[in-house]
């Protein structure tokens, strides 16, 4: 069942490369979506698919980024796919 995970990340998150090394981190794994900076200066990563690829995407962007992130919230919501890949909205 394809799902939607919002994943918003806190720390020093802007200004590091956060959303670059996101589109790679999440690059081989069936997802779509975007990564975002937000005004408040942290970091939303949507993602569309399988609920086990949304979990490897996530873990893959928390890997690469440790040491940026100090928080992380995300809830998963039922979705219709609405993006056809994965990229950075500015």
């Amino acid at each position: 069942m394809k799902m939607r995970r919002k994943i918003n990340f806190t720390g020093r998150v802007q200004g590091v490369g956060f959303r670059l090394n996101t589109k790679e981190a999440v690059r081989d794994i069936k997802v779509t979506g975007y990564v975002k900076n937000l005004s408040d200066g942290t970091v939303e990563l949507l993602l569309e698919g399988e609920k086990g690829d949304l979990s490897r995407a996530q873990k893959a962007v928390e890997e690469k980024m440790m040491g940026y992130w100090t928080k992380r919230e995300w809830m998963d919501l039922p979705t219709d796919p609405h993006w056809k890949e994965f990229f950075i909205r500015y």
